[in-house]
């Protein structure tokens, strides 16, 4: 297929559409924007169902969230179908299954859990309440739920609290979460974003304050987490320069994920503002760095794959701009193209 749609969730101080609905070609790169989405505000994450015949969005009010759910049957032109409070505050991430949906709330730092029937959203049905703090009171003062991702049979969900540094692992049944597992990430760590390999015995974890990935391994029928590596997702060259001056020097990551071989890892760096790759080993999981790959724009807050894998698209949420980067699929390499679109205050990018 050589047009491909994907849809741009973006911030809305200005009051604008929340959602651009852009056509990219996977023969030359191209992007051009079609349409956009003015029924929610401030659509901070955005996901496709396993079906893809819904988008759903949160929009990221730090008092009361929401999530909304469209229908692209026609891709197009996605049609607001309903919303539902997200029971907390600045929502900012969407976890789902074919019937159901996992919201992370982070200023409120709770879970939501919502179902989904014949394509209306339904309130939601559950909520867990984190609680506690670590060691940067900054940002660390109360739980921050930033991330969940479903095992790959989806009997366990992996919560990533910031605000705690830890990982909860709830076992999930018809309409209920339990806890069985909490894995203790080191002070200041702040976990955000995490992604399965596609075997399922491995999880890697982005840390958003350390700027340090952390590789588990996945005991998939009890849902424990065993670390097995600790690496920095910045060159040694910018760590020393933010120890001289720290003030000056600094770096969060934001998104994380795997090429669909399993064989590169992908991260992105908010002040550095680049992706770093790693190489997979297949055998024991762990990462090798390749590469630091300056964006050319600021802040990028998220990017995404596309699905033949020979692309990598990245949002700038301060420089506002998509940018196109080709992959070598061979190497994991990128390089830059000339490709890029406006996209005012951009922050998630999901491929149908």
């Amino acid at each position: 297929m050589e047009q491909q749609i994907l849809y741009v969730g973006c911030y809305t101080p200005e009051a604008g559409a929340g959602i651009k609905v852009v056509e990219f070609d996977n023969q030359t790169g191209q992007l051009t924007e079609i349409n956009c989405i003015a029924d929610l505000p401030n659509t901070s994450f955005l996901a496709v169902s396993k079906d893809k015949q819904t988008l759903f969005a949160v929009s990221e009010d730090e008092r009361q969230g929401e999530l909304g759910c469209f229908d692209i049957q026609n891709p197009r032109t996605p049609i607001f179908i309903n919303k539902q409070s997200s029971l907390g505050g600045a929502p900012c991430h969407i976890s789902l299954t074919a019937e159901k949906l996992f919201v992370s709330n982070y200023v409120s730092g709770n879970l939501s859990a919502f179902s989904l029937i014949e394509e209306q959203l339904l309130p939601a049905y559950s909520s867990i309440q984190h609680q506690g703090q670590s060691v940067n009171l900054d940002r660390q003062k109360s739980a921050h739920v930033h991330a969940s991702q479903l095992s790959r049979d989806e009997r366990f969900l992996v919560v990533a609290d910031l605000g705690i540094d830890a990982l909860k692992v709830y076992l999930v049944a018809e309409k209920q979460l339990t806890l069985v597992f909490t894995a203790v990430l080191a002070g200041g760590d702040g976990p955000r974003h995490l992604v399965f390999n596609s075997v399922g015995d491995r999880l890697y974890l982005a840390n958003e304050l350390s700027s340090d990935v952390v590789v588990f391994n996945f005991n998939q029928q009890s849902g424990e987490l065993t670390q097995q590596q600790r690496i920095s997702s910045l060159p040694n060259t910018f760590i020393s320069s933010q120890k001289s001056a720290p003030s000056k020097q600094q770096s969060y990551i934001a998104e994380i994920t795997l090429s669909k071989d399993g064989c590169y890892l992908y991260v992105s760096n908010r002040g550095h503002d680049s992706i770093a790759i790693y190489s997979v080993d297949q055998k024991s999981g762990l990462l090798k760095p390749l590469d630091y790959v300056k964006t050319g724009g600021l802040f990028l807050r998220h990017f995404a794959l596309s699905p033949n894998q020979q692309w990598l698209l990245v949002a700038h949420q301060n420089s506002e701009q998509l940018c196109v980067f080709k992959r070598d699929v061979d190497t994991g390499l990128l390089s830059k193209t000339d490709n890029q679109l406006t996209a005012k205050h951009a922050v998630c990018v999901c491929f149908l």
